[in-house]
């Protein structure tokens, strides 16, 4: 089997999860991204060329006329390549609407098409023009998309939302990490065989091979942790206040914040005079930052994220964390492998990790909670197999399609 995915960079960790994919599961992959820097990625994003196993081809990024990005020469591509699936996230997925011959060629050619996305700020069909019109969601400046209520705005949001229920019954599987996906595309008239609901996964064999490398470094159970980009709405601040007072009560208390972006010097000044939190920049090298993993004992997302929490699991951290991208659903466990704390809320953040510093033997205890999570029920062989499981759904023929869904029912 064949997969083409087009995407808006190559994010390093995703690089690896690809790598498996076609090195252990027997799937050719290739890869479309912009010959620039992706419109599409997120500030501080990590991407990088190193240690590709994939095929990559690089296109030209154009803004179509309804506004969107697309990428130009991908007919020839699929052409040359022949893939079995193309697999597509947001805004590309918006072309096979508004470009309708792209959906007629793809049959032709006999490409079925996947959605793979994070829907954690897509609202149900019922609700879509109020939470659009409310300003629904927020940015990675931790902003609430300006509401708007006129007509004009009323408009746009109604062909957005019919562009969303069009695109959703055009393809042939749904690729979502979250369990509430099903009935989601339920409410855009999506039939819940053509859901496939994966988790979220880095290369857990890698991690925990890092791991088992630096067993022996001692951690120290009042350091804590934040690794990602540093973007507002990681909520980074919001740590740096809660170690400022935690330090306070408990003289023990560091912090290690590793990563860059754009609220690096913000951050910084934020933290001028406390020298107890460690400003460690950017770090990619596995065992370099497994080195870092391994010191702290807490691991705590103050804000939105996902996978740094598998990456800390995989090193036998307990996670605090509030809202993120849903990740933490299936992997965070009130009281067993970490807490949850009350979104944006200081002594909400400060209160559960008082709680785990009065015993520092629940941390210890949590962080193997969190290892045997990631050994036993969610890693890289878990999503890759339900992977594995769409790419077969979208394949199978109209028939075999309906007897599956016969089967289902009984």
């Amino acid at each position: 089997m064949k997969i083409m995915s087009l995407a808006g960079g190559l994010p390093h960790y995703y690089n690896l999860v690809l790598n498996k994919l076609q090195r252990d599961y027997g799937v050719e992959v290739c890869v479309v991204v912009p010959t620039e820097k992706g419109a599409t990625l997120g500030a501080g994003v990590y991407t990088s060329d190193k240690g590709i196993e994939f095929k990559v081809f690089r296109r030209e990024e154009y803004t179509t006329y309804y506004g969107k990005k697309f990428f130009r020469g991908l007919k020839e591509l699929i052409l040359a390549e022949k893939p079995d699936v193309l697999m597509v996230n947001w805004p590309y997925q918006a072309s096979f609407v508004f470009y309708p011959g792209w959906y007629r060629f793809l049959r032709q050619h006999k490409v079925a098409l996947i959605s793979k996305e994070i829907p954690f700020q897509v609202p149900h069909y019922e609700n879509a023009i109020s939470y659009y019109l409310q300003g629904g969601g927020v940015t990675e400046n931790n902003q609430a998309h300006q509401s708007n209520p006129s007509l004009l705005a009323r408009l746009k949001f109604l062909i957005v939302r019919e562009t969303r229920k069009r695109f959703s019954n055009l393809v042939d599987a749904h690729i979502n990490y979250l369990d509430e996906a099903i009935a989601l595309h339920g409410s855009y008239g999506v039939p819940a065989e053509k859901v496939f609901i994966t988790a979220n996964s880095p290369d857990t064999d890698a991690l925990l091979a890092t791991a088992n490398e630096l067993k022996d470094i001692q951690p120290n159970p009042f350091r804590l942790l934040h690794i990602g980009r540093l973007v507002k709405w990681k909520q980074v601040d919001l740590l740096i206040e809660a170690a400022i007072a935690l330090r306070a009560k408990f003289p023990q208390t560091e912090l290690s914040i590793v990563g860059d972006g754009p609220e690096l010097e913000a951050l910084k000044a934020q933290a001028a005079g406390h020298d107890f939190i460690q400003f460690h920049g950017g770090i990619y090298d596995p065992k370099e930052l497994g080195k870092i993993t391994c010191e702290s004992g807490i691991y705590v997302l103050a804000g939105m994220g996902g996978l740094s929490i598998n990456e800390a699991m995989c090193f036998s951290k307990p996670v605090v964390c509030s809202v993120a991208d849903g990740t933490e659903k299936r992997l965070v466990r009130e009281g067993y492998n970490g807490h949850y704390f009350e979104s944006g809320s200081l002594s909400s953040l400060q209160s559960v990790i008082e709680k785990l510093f009065a015993k520092p033997e629940n941390i210890t205890l949590m962080g193997q909670r969190s290892r045997e999570i990631i050994e036993k029920e969610i890693n890289i062989h878990s999503v890759l197999s339900n992977y594995m499981e769409a790419f077969r759904g979208a394949t199978r023929s109209p028939l075999d399609s309906k007897a599956q869904s016969t089967k289902n029912k009984e």
